[in-house]
């Protein structure tokens, strides 16, 4: 995994491209409402931000992991000023044990960090470790297919909603792409791994879901009125971002 960026990049990008204002962080948001949450682990929490939205919709208690010591405290900060009640540390999402486990646990852009199958595996044998028996996993990821046909979409706009890979060919699972995330001149880069989200679906069931749902959150209300139905007219016809709910009994 590589990446360039400060805490503060990471959190624009994070929460002001046109996919996480008006995709993903509505659905999030949604999502928390639909099924109310107590208690969320929050894998690969970053700067904190959606261990700060579980929050704001109602949690009791989060638990915020990540390996980077300069977001997390970057994420520290952030909730002593704006969220207080939020623990993190520091450890590695992907093979995490903590002694309890969690009604709601959150993986959100965790799946393409994965270099390999044996590794998308222990992240699904670790949400389903942490998830309580009748709670969820919630997952966010892209699907790379998906996203190389809006990208080529002449409809698309330039910007291509935020997230641009530089080689979108033929992508197979486990293969490696830069993935550029634009929010103004601010430019976050990763390097990430394509996987299907077929693939993703057969390992969480293999870990133990009794059953696992995919969505493909949808513009909301305010980013249709915002930016036109023009703008997003590629992203609805084949929608990229992917919302996945895997359900233990």
């Amino acid at each position: 995994m590589s990446h360039f960026f400060t805490p503060d990049d990471y959190a624009i990008a994070v929460a002001e491209s046109p996919v996480g204002k008006y995709i993903y962080t509505p659905y999030v948001k949604s999502a928390f409402m639909t099924h109310p949450i107590n208690s969320v682990l929050d894998l690969r929490c970053s700067e904190g931000y959606f261990s700060r939205l579980a929050l704001a919709a109602g949690a009791e208690s989060v638990v915020g992991v990540d390996q980077c010591p300069a977001l997390l405290d970057r994420a520290m900060q952030l909730n002593e000023s704006a969220a207080p009640g939020i623990e993190f540390i520091q450890g590695d999402p992907t093979s995490l044990r903590l002694d309890r486990s969690f009604p709601a646990v959150l993986a959100f852009w965790l799946t393409c960090r994965m270099a390999s199958l044996s590794h998308l595996k222990e992240l699904a044998e670790t949400l389903a470790y942490h998830t309580s028996p009748g709670g969820y996993s919630y997952l966010l990821a892209m699907d790379s297919g998906r996203h190389a046909r809006v990208q080529e979409n002449p409809l698309a706009p330039d910007d291509c909603y935020g997230k641009k890979v530089d080689s979108v060919e033929k992508l197979q699972d486990g293969d490696p792409f830069e993935l550029a995330i634009q929010v103004g001149e601010t430019a976050v880069h990763f390097t990430d791994y394509c996987w299907s989200t077929d693939r993703i679906v057969q390992c969480l069931k293999e870990a133990g879901f009794a059953s696992v749902n995919v969505l493909y959150p949808t513009v909301s209300e305010e980013g249709l009125k915002v930016k036109g139905s023009d703008y997003w007219a590629a992203y609805q016809a084949d929608p990229f971002v992917v919302a996945i709910e895997a359900f233990r009994e």
